[in-house]
């Protein structure tokens, strides 16, 4: 009962985070169709059913039964009946603040308000995120050559291993420079240049320093070597057969299944190995205390552990404010969104339940990651939130620029048409492609209805 319990609260904090940002995208169509002197008839906070609502000039704002989105009619429904049943080459006699009363660019740059309204959320967003302090992961700077671990990173060599360091060495400096933990390290040999660089490091209270020359790869250059992290369990989660079996944060992992654990990557072997139980021995004050259970699959039949490693975090302050870091966000992005959608329509998508995501995984996948934000703490919580919903912002600015007539673009599309032809397209074609576009939109939702399900399913079993 409590798992779900659980399951339903992360469904709700994804599903009311992604009505927030429909609702942002409909009042983008609000402000921009009074402006052009469109009447909005209804404004409604919420689907289904009105529970409340209040006129406001020619609207009415409503509060409807589900708090999943939310939409906007605008004026025109009796004008389109009105042509449809008389028949009419064109739409004559429309009513004041009517849809089809106004110029067409006009409901070109209302339907366009929407996404664009999106897009500028999330460069708010990002440029609000970047400005606001926050924690990084801050490692220990210990590391361990990949040629330790060939069950991991493959039969690679280590140029790392070759000059003399060892797994479990600490680095103090590179080329000189003090290294505060990991991830700055990761970062500096990532950007490194071809030729030999300076290591000091710690082994057994002894500094050493050794001078190494890396290899050239596809991306780089390459050190061989990787993070060696102590396994103490940070949190385990909870209704888990980890939680029930009797982990608890602060664990020092020392075995798995019979295989001595000194470092992350030992474990990371042991568990990709495992069989359908888990022994887990640790040490709690001091105290080897044995662990057994069976661990969750996911649709591949792996093991899905619900336990993470403790991680030390380290406070990075805020950029001043700036709209340019939201832009190249943004920017980034969106970018990435589009290639990812070609890639699905042009069949290049290796796994499209991977690139391919509908509300159903979406809401669950926010209020996933919303809560393990919010097991460290409610600011970590509120940002990963946040940060999603700018993907979400995104993605739904993109999603309606499809050029299909139930859609933003293809709205678009019509007023550019009737802008450049000066032909208004007749109420009874205009009816068929709002009906086109009907049934491509419940055939498109059932798709990535069916791809979230299967997925799910794919997990449980």
């Amino acid at each position: 009962m409590t798992a779900i319990v659980s399951l339903a609260g992360k469904y709700l904090i994804g599903l009311i985070g992604i009505g927030f940002v429909v609702i942002i995208h409909e009042l983008g169509h609000l402000t921009v169709a009074r402006l052009s002197g469109i009447s909005v008839e209804i404004f409604s906070f919420g689907l289904g059913p009105r529970i409340w609502g209040i006129q406001f000039h020619a609207t009415e704002f409503r509060i409807s039964l589900l708090p999943f989105g939310g939409y906007c009619r605008m004026k025109g429904a009796d004008d389109l009946t009105r042509a449809l049943d008389r028949n009419t080459k064109t739409f004559e006699h429309t009513e004041i603040g009517s849809l089809f009363s106004v110029h067409p660019i006009k409901r070109f740059i209302t339907y366009a308000a929407g996404p664009l309204t999106n897009i500028l959320f999330a460069i708010l967003l990002y440029a609000m995120l970047a400005s606001v302090p926050y924690s990084v992961l801050s490692t220990k700077a210990v590391i361990a050559t990949v040629n330790d671990y060939p069950a991991l990173f493959g039969a690679v060599s280590s140029p790392g291993y070759d000059a003399g360091l060892r797994t479990g060495d600490q680095i103090l400096e590179y080329d000189g420079q003090l290294i505060r933990d990991w991830e700055e390290l990761e970062l500096l040999l990532a950007n490194g240049k071809p030729g030999q660089h300076t290591f000091l490091l710690e082994r057994d209270k002894e500094r050493l320093l050794f001078t190494i020359t890396p290899e050239k790869s596809d991306t780089g250059i390459r050190f061989g070597l990787s993070r060696s992290q102590l396994p103490i369990v940070g949190s385990v989660r909870p209704n888990t057969p980890e939680k029930k079996a009797g982990l608890m944060a602060g664990d020092l992992i020392v075995a798995c299944n019979g295989l001595t654990i000194t470092n992350d990557l030992d474990l990371m072997v042991a568990l990709s190995s495992t069989g359908e139980k888990t022994s887990l021995t640790v040490l709690r004050n001091g105290i080897k205390q044995e662990i057994k259970f069976k661990p969750n699959t996911d649709e591949s039949g792996n093991g899905d552990w619900a336990f993470s490693l403790h991680a030390d975090t380290r406070r990075v302050e805020g950029s001043p404010f700036s709209l340019m870091t939201g832009i190249k966000t943004t920017y980034w992005m969106t970018f990435n969104t589009i290639k990812a959608l070609a890639m699905i329509l042009t069949g290049k998508a290796e796994d499209v339940r991977q690139e391919f995501t509908g509300m159903v995984r979406a809401a669950l996948m926010i209020g996933d990651i919303t809560s393990l934000g919010l097991e460290s703490n409610v600011f970590s919580g509120l940002r990963a939130l946040l940060y999603l919903l700018g993907i979400v912002s995104i993605s739904l600015a993109i999603g309606n620029m499809i050029p299909l007539p139930a859609f933003d673009g293809g709205q678009m599309l019509i007023g550019l048409y009737e802008t450049i032809s000066r032909k208004r397209v007749r109420p009874q074609h205009y009816w068929v492609l709002q009906l086109i576009g009907f049934f491509a939109v419940i055939l498109i939702f059932g798709f990535m209805t069916y791809v979230d399900l299967h997925h799910l399913y794919l997990i449980r079993h």
